[in-house]
């Protein structure tokens, strides 16, 4: 199901404060995939209903309770008018002193349903820990930061030029504000806070979380004064502490820090350094500004055009493919309706339960989850199902190359803020391509196996062509020239996701075994000898 970022975000934040300090061995990512998101909610109301059982609980000894008042205060009465202490009373009321009194305190130190909310023994309850609300912490930063968007405008579902009805609370404006602290982003971090503080303002009901947790305006004016101070905004700090005491005048703690950082602005050296901010520029350098598809500049549009291929293979004589060329030099192509719903949906469900974190392999050849990768993958066999057989036999076909030849697919889905930063698809040097029999990826080919209503874009900078995911399309590339080198406009980017969810399908095409389907060309005009898709190539 699509659901906006804010959303997701939010049932992120919502789960983890319920789960603060558990510890599992295997950490599912809730953020890096909406895969998940459906057993969460199924959680929540599961949650939900435990909790109004519990109310009712609660309600029922808050009854007896008032009943037992009424008798007491009844029987009090009665012994106050009457004055009299014979043995029948003063034994029932040294009884009841002792023992009623004793029933009464083991009957308020019962638990209400003693199992009913224990939530770190009910059978197979996964939350969203630390780890996941820092995930999604980040793609939100991430995100703001590639499409250019401010804090505000997220916190009030305005996305990118797009309003959508939902909105981030002050208790979410806060937490991304807390780890943008954590990460001495204090510029990006004082946006949030106030957008908080605004949130603060917002008429409409209030969350369970924000009555029972806050934040109050006093605690966002008491950390926008943190905030200020760490930018070296003294006046500023200490207006918004004037503003938290305003709020909370008999706050104790903000009332020291208040006094502690007048007595520190006053001895502060103007010399003293500020503390230096992580360069998103530099940082974000690997998340391409043109993300959006609204990047200026000409692109060479000569001989590109749309054609039927039936060339490929005899059948598409028959039924041939619309293939659209986006580039020749490299050859990049879309190939229009490749994927029926049924098989898509088959895909999608069949990944499910399977579906984990996405690794990459590190410079010591090793596998890990990344921070560049926000995602959830699974590995399928070209004949796993009845829909992968038809998908590798329908790519071969549009492509000319030999599917036997080709890696597994690997089906991934794409969460909040979901993102492959700027990237190469081929592991081998070019000096290491041609020694000891190794294989490396000739070509990649994409299956878009959903439409993603906002973001999710396929972006290559050095040809600044930007691809928005359209169910049933398939986006192929060759990343290598015919002679094996590496073709380095071919580095590529999976854009953030703002809004709803991202399903593609990656098979890679290996270059070993392909040597008669695409071999070394003397000249591009003699793609026409190929048997490959470049034969296509007018």
């Amino acid at each position: 199901h699509d659901m906006p970022v804010l959303k997701l975000l939010f049932v992120v934040i919502f789960f983890l404060s319920l789960s603060m300090g558990q510890i599992e061995a295997t950490q599912p990512r809730f953020a890096r995939s909406v895969v998940n998101m459906d057993d969460l909610l199924n959680m929540e109301d599961d949650l939900v209903s435990k909790l109004e059982g519990y109310a009712e609980k609660l309600s029922y000894k808050a009854n007896t309770i008032r009943w037992g008042i009424q008798q007491m205060r009844e029987q009090l009465d009665k012994s106050k008018k009457e004055q009299s202490f014979d043995l029948f009373n003063r034994y029932s009321f040294i009884r009841h002193m002792q023992a009623d009194w004793l029933m009464w305190k083991q009957y308020l130190d019962k638990p209400v349903i003693r199992d009913e909310l224990n939530y770190k023994q009910m059978d197979n309850l996964r939350m969203p820990q630390e780890l996941d609300l820092f995930d999604a912490s980040e793609a939100i930063r991430r995100m703001q930061a590639t499409y250019a968007m401010l804090s505000n405008d997220i916190a009030e579902g305005f996305l990118d030029g797009v309003q959508y009805t939902s909105k981030l609370s002050p208790i979410d404006c806060l937490a991304m504000g807390r780890h943008l602290m954590n990460q001495s982003r204090w510029t990006i971090a004082e946006q949030w806070i106030l957008a908080g503080i605004k949130a603060q303002d917002r008429k409409g009901p209030q969350t369970e979380m924000i009555l029972l947790r806050g934040p109050t305006k006093a605690e966002l004016f008491r950390t926008l004064g943190k905030v200020r101070f760490e930018r070296r905004n003294e006046e500023g700090a200490l207006k918004a502490y004037q503003a938290a005491l305003k709020h909370s005048p008999h706050d104790l703690e903000i009332f020291q820090e208040y006094q502690n950082l007048k007595r520190r602005v006053l001895t502060l050296s103007p010399s003293e350094p500020i503390r230096e901010e992580p360069n998103d520029d530099i940082e974000e350098m690997e998340l391409p500004p043109c993300c959006s598809g609204r990047c200026e500049g000409p692109r060479k549009l000569n001989r590109l055009y749309c054609v039927y291929n039936c060339v490929t293979a005899p059948f598409l004589r028959l039924a041939p493919i619309k293939t659209e060329i986006l580039s020749v030099d490299p050859f990049v192509i879309l190939l229009h309706d490749m994927v029926s719903h049924k098989e898509g949906a088959l895909i999608r469900s069949s990944s499910k339960n399977q579906i984990l974190p996405s690794e990459t392999v590190n410079a010591a050849n090793e596998f890990e989850i990344a921070k560049f990768r926000t995602s959830k993958s699974v590995w399928f066999d070209s004949d796993a199902n009845e829909a992968t057989l038809k998908l590798t036999q329908r790519l071969g076909e549009a492509t000319g190359l030999d599917m036997k030849h080709s890696e597994p697919f690997q089906v991934i889905n794409y969460g909040i803020g979901g993102v492959f930063e700027s990237h190469f698809d081929t592991s081998l040097a070019d000096e290491d391509r041609f020694v000891n029999g190794y294989i490396d990826r000739l070509a990649t080919t994409l299956f878009y196996l959903n439409d993603v209503p906002q973001g999710g874009a396929t972006h290559f900078p050095g040809l600044n062509i930007t691809v928005f995911p359209k169910f049933g399309t398939v986006l192929m590339w060759y990343n290598l020239h015919t002679e094996g080198m590496l073709h380095v406009r071919t580095m590529h980017t999976g854009c953030p996701v703002i809004v709803g969810s991202k399903w593609v399908v990656s098979k890679w095409i290996d270059d070993k075994g392909q040597e008669f389907r695409r071999p070394c060309l003397r000249s591009r005009l003699d793609s026409k000898y190929l048997s490959s898709i470049e034969k296509i190539i007018i």
